[in-house]
């Protein structure tokens, strides 16, 4: 059944993104939950300004896009767990 809920935000079904920008010169990923496309040429991504991925991004100009699959959820998992302010990649 069905039931109207008005005009207001709603969470909705999102595939899961592991975003990733290399920083100091190592790999650093990081999940985000809502991306959306713009236009043909543009990509969204709302990411919280802490996150350590956002200083390869500006340093870069460079980041790396990828929809998690059943085949990364044990990997995507720890991406979304483990902070890369606090444990930095070996």
């Amino acid at each position: 059944m069905k039931k109207n809920i008005g005009a207001q935000l709603a969470l909705y079904p999102s595939p899961v993104i592991v975003v990733g920008a290399m920083v100091e010169g190592k790999p650093n990923w990081t999940l985000v939950a809502h991306a959306g496309t713009v236009a043909h040429s543009h990509l969204m991504l709302s990411m919280v300004s802490s996150h350590r991925t956002n200083k390869g991004i500006k340093e870069t100009g460079k980041v790396s896009v990828n929809v998690v699959d059943e085949s990364w959820l044990k990997d995507a998992d720890r991406m979304g767990v483990i902070s890369g302010n606090k444990e930095l990649p070996v």
